[in-house]
């Protein structure tokens, strides 16, 4: 009877064991599909918006371009008084508007320059363009001797233009410094602002979504990232990955 028992209670246990195995490999998969999901949805919405992209460059540009030199000829063609010439005056300058406000959206959805120039080309026109809309003046390093692909660059600039969404909208800094340094096949982001800080562990516990696109596209491509703020005290953050190298696509 004691051995009985005792092969009861073994089997029991073993197969308790054996249960709690098979529900931590099921939650491991679980969530290991989950993150392809989401890993997945990023890069869908990446291409959706290279294509929209391209079409408000290539369709809607190309369409107020060529507007706006049929409104100069008309200029030129009709009688010049003074009611044509204020509507004239409106025409052209809501033309210039449209056409403004087309490059701005299309290279918010793929960043102008990027793939063609590199990346060195694309993280200083973001700076630049951050400090023309704002206060914010930005101090960028830039060292990064290694050429990676066309995926990677696009990660980092959204990670940068995350940040600097981030001092424009909440941080009230007036000071930004950013470098992006390469060591090797390593490579490094560090961030730092003057601006208002933040309670860290609250924004996490409420899963801010700023701090999540900057965790998620960090371990997109397989790095850490450290966060270091307290309310006013400013916000500075190191990001470290490593670089593949750009593979050269062979045309047949």
């Amino acid at each position: 009877m004691f051995l009985l028992a005792a092969g009861v209670v073994t089997f029991i246990i073993l197969y308790q064991r054996r249960i709690i195995k098979q529900d931590l490999i099921f939650k491991e998969a679980e969530a290991k599909h989950q993150q392809e999901l989401y890993y997945g949805t990023l890069e869908a919405i990446e291409n959706e918006r290279k294509r929209l992209a391209r079409e408000l460059h290539d369709e809607v540009g190309a369409a107020l371009s060529t507007l706006k030199l049929l409104v100069g000829q008309m200029h030129h063609n009709l009688s010049e008084t003074e009611i044509f010439e204020t509507n004239y005056d409106k025409s052209k300058l809501l033309i210039n508007d449209t056409i403004d406000n087309v490059r701005r959206i299309s290279n918010d959805l793929l960043p102008q320059g990027l793939e063609e120039f590199g990346l060195k080309y694309g993280i200083e026109d973001l700076c630049e363009k951050t400090m023309e809309i704002s206060d914010i003046s930005i101090l960028l390093k830039f060292k990064v001797d290694f050429e990676a692909d066309n995926r990677t660059n696009l990660i980092i600039y959204r990670l940068i233009q995350e940040l600097l969404n981030n001092a424009l909208k909440h941080s009230e800094a007036t000071l930004v410094k950013l470098s992006l340094i390469s060591i090797g096949n390593t490579m490094q982001i560090q961030y730092e602002d003057n601006g208002k800080g933040f309670d860290f562990d609250i924004a996490y516990k409420k899963r801010s979504l700023g701090l999540k696109n900057i965790e998620t596209r960090t371990k997109m491509i397989n790095g850490f990232v450290k966060f270091e703020t307290k309310i006013n005290e400013g916000l500075k953050l190191n990001i470290q990955f490593p670089l593949l190298p750009k593979v050269e696509v062979q045309q047949p």
